[in-house]
């Protein structure tokens, strides 16, 4: 179930779709393919044939596309309404495992981390996390490598987590060491605390960290 909060990044949220994915466009029909199957997209509009096209290229930051910048802020900053980027990301929703959602730094560089789904009706969100909530990581979690890089798996779950490198596998290893909240990974990485933030709400969101038992 999608919580009815979530938690908003600091840093730059970022969208692809999986490597074996396509978009096949038409006047009238919008169609993803991807390795579970086919998915008609109801809403053809040319926002989503944008944000899909550039998604289809690798990790983006849809605030880029100018229809939706406006909405986009608003979402980020909660300094308004922002229903076509809600829009937008229901029909991404709809995409399940197709959809990879990444986490970028604010410096423009490539992603830290990225959630990819291992199954067809994954649904990705971003669960609310105080930064003195007590959390660890899933019991069975381990890092495992993938294709040149570190991956975070556990037997089960929807999403596997690519680290793509610091300080999000700092990050992540110190959660695997034991339990901890964000404020304190934060002060002994000596990194900022909305950074650990954002990685850890990425990490809840496919499933691996969890409130931790007292």
């Amino acid at each position: 179930m999608v919580p009815t909060r979530s938690h908003i990044p600091a840093g730059r949220p970022l969208w692809s779709l999986l490597e074996d994915a396509f978009v096949d466009e038409g006047s009238e029909h919008l169609t993803v393919h991807g390795r579970w199957g086919t998915i008609e997209i109801e809403d053809t509009s040319p926002l989503v044939r944008e944000a899909l096209h550039r998604m289809s290229l690798g990790p983006v930051a849809l605030e880029n596309i100018s229809a939706l910048h406006e909405n986009f802020v608003r979402w980020k900053t909660g300094s308004g309404p922002c229903l076509i980027w809600r829009k937008l990301k229901n029909t991404l929703d709809q995409l399940g495992g197709c959809v990879v959602p990444s986490l970028g730094l604010n410096d423009g560089a490539g992603p830290i981390l990225s959630v990819v789904a291992v199954t067809r009706d994954a649904i990705f969100a971003l669960p609310p996390l105080g930064d003195d909530e007590l959390v660890t990581m899933r019991r069975g979690t381990e890092i495992e490598r993938l294709n040149g890089d570190q991956a975070l798996a556990c037997p089960g779950l929807a999403y596997q987590v690519i680290l793509h490198g610091a300080p999000a596998t700092e990050i992540a290893k110190s959660l695997l060491d034991a339990r901890s909240t964000v404020a304190a990974v934060a002060e002994a990485l000596q990194v900022e605390k909305t950074l650990v933030a954002d990685v850890v709400a990425y990490l809840a969101g496919a499933g691996l960290v969890v409130p931790a038992r007292c």
